[in-house]
C-alpha cells in the first residue's frame, strides 16, 4: 500500500475539493491509502463520498492564521502516518513550506500542485504578495514534482529558477463528461422546480467571492433585461460575498430576477436548466466550471482572465464591460449537443486525468 497525503489549506465545497473528489473516487484503492489533510475543515458536499471510498480526514489547527501551530501539527501527523507521497494543493506561496517539512521528515515524493493565479483582495494584500514571492523562491526547490492546472498557475506559484530547471506537468482539471452530458427531459423538470419556465436563464457556477466577480453579473443582468425582459440570473455556489450580492440586487431593483441556488450535490441539473453560461473571473487558475458548462452543451462567455487551457470550442472571450456582455448573452443561443464529446477529445475526461495521477502516486518517485 502506498500512503498518500492530499494537503489543502482549507476543505469545503470549492474547486480544489471538487477536483480531488473527482480524482480520488476513481483511483484503485487496493493499492493506495489516501488521507485528506486540511488546515481548516468545513462542511463539504464531497466528504461523505470520499469517506465511503475509505479516505480519512485530518484537520490541523482549524485556522489558517496559526501558521506555526499548523506546522507543528503537520510534523506530528507525518510521524504518525509515515506518508510515501505528499500531494500539496496550493494557491499561495507560503503553503509551499509544507514541502520543506515533508522533506525533513523523509517523505520521498513531494508534489506541489498549483491551482491559482493571484491572491484574493484584502487590506493586507500587498504584504501577502511580498510573503508569497519570498516563499515561492524559498520552497519550490523542495518539491520533487511541479504540477499546475495552467501555465499561468505554474508561473504564479513556482520560482522561475525551478521552472527553468525542471518545467512543470500540466494536470487538466478533469470531469466526468457523461455526468454533465445534456439531458433535455431533466432540463424541463428542474426548470419547473426552480420556477424558470419561460425564462431566459443566464447561469454561473462558482464561490461567491471577489475572484469570481458575480457583482459584475448583476450589472450585466440589469443591462440584459433591457434587451430580454424574460432574463434570469442563476447563481450556484456560496461564499462571503452573498450578503453584498443580495443587497446589490435589491439596489438595482433586480432581486426578483436573481436566483441564489446555493451549493448543489447535483450541479449537472443546474447546468441543464441554463441557456447560456457566464464566467467573469478577475483571476483564475483554471476554471473547471467552464469545462463543465461546455460538457453540458452550453455556450460560454468568459473573461480574458480565464487561462487558455480552459478555452475549448464554444467559449467566447469578452472584456469586462457590462453592456458588451449583456448584448452577447441576450442573443439567442443554441445548445451544442457535441459539447461533451469536445470536452472529452480535449483531454478533460476524468478517467484520463485520474490515470495520470494514480500512475504518479504509484511509480513517480525514487525511493
Amino acid at each position: 500500500m502506498r500512503r498518500v497525503c492530499c494537503l489543502c489549506e482549507s476543505w469545503a465545497s470549492g474547486g480544489i475539493e471538487s477536483f480531488l473528489c473527482n480524482v480520488l473516487t476513481r483511483l484503485d484503492m487496493t493499492a493506495l491509502e489516501v488521507d485528506i489533510v486540511a488546515v481548516q475543515m468545513d462542511d463539504s458536499v464531497f466528504s461523505e463520498k470520499l469517506k465511503a471510498r475509505g479516505v480519512r480526514f485530518y484537520e490541523l489547527s482549524g485556522s489558517t492564521r496559526k501558521v506555526l501551530k499548523n506546522h507543528r501539527l503537520f510534523r506530528a501527523l507525518l510521524r504518525e502516518r509515515h506518508y510515501d507521497v505528499l500531494h500539496l494543493n496550493a494557491f499561495q506561496g507560503l503553503s509551499l513550506a509544507y514541502l520543506r517539512i515533508a522533506k525533513e521528515k523523509g517523505v520521498p515524493m513531494r508534489i506541489a500542485h498549483s491551482h491559482n493565479t493571484a491572491l484574493r483582495r484584502s487590506m493586507t494584500r500587498s504584504v501577502k504578495l511580498a510573503i508569497h514571492s519570498w516563499a515561492k523562491e524559498q520552497y519550490t526547490r523542495d518539491a520533487t514534482a511541479l504540477w499546475a492546472c495552467s501555465k499561468d498557475a505554474a508561473t504564479f506559484l513556482f520560482s522561475a529558477r525551478e521552472l527553468d530547471r525542471h518545467g512543470f506537468q500540466f494536470i487538466p482539471n478533469g470531469i466526468d463528461v457523461e455526468h454533465f452530458r445534456f439531458d433535455p427531459a431533466a432540463r424541463e423538470t428542474v426548470r419547473h422546480e426552480l420556477g424558470l419556465d419561460g425564462k431566459f436563464v443566464i447561469g454561473h457556477v462558482g464561490r461567491l467571492c471577489y475572484q469570481k466577480n458575480q457583482s459584475f453579473l448583476l450589472n450585466m443582468l440589469a443591462e440584459a433585461l433591457k434587451r430580454r425582459p424574460e432574463s434570469m440570473l442563476l447563481l450556484t455556489g456560496e461564499g462571503e460575498d452573498r450578503p453584498m450580492l443580495e443587497a446589490k440586487a435589491r439596489e438595482l431593483c433586480i432581486a426578483d430576477r436573481v436566483l441564489f441556488a446555493g451549493v448543489s450535490e447535483h450541479i449537472e441539473r443546474l447546468y441543464w436548466a441554463m441557456d447560456v453560461f457566464a464566467f467573469p473571473s478577475l483571476f483564475e487558475g483554471f476554471g473547471s466550471a467552464v469545462i463543465e458548462a461546455r460538457a453540458a452543451g452550453l455556450p460560454v462567455v468568459c473573461s480574458e482572465h480565464v487561462p487558455r487551457e480552459a478555452r475549448i470550442a464554444g467559449c467566447r472571450l469578452l472584456p469586462l464591460d457590462a453592456g458588451v456582455w449583456a448584448e452577447e448573452l441576450a442573443k439567442t443561443h443554441d445548445r451544442s449537443p457535441e459539447g461533451a464529446d469536445a470536452v472529452r477529445e480535449a483531454g478533460f475526461g476524468i478517467q484520463t486525468v485520474a490515470g495520470m495521477i494514480e500512475e504518479s502516486y504509484l511509480d513517480g518517485y525514487d525511493s
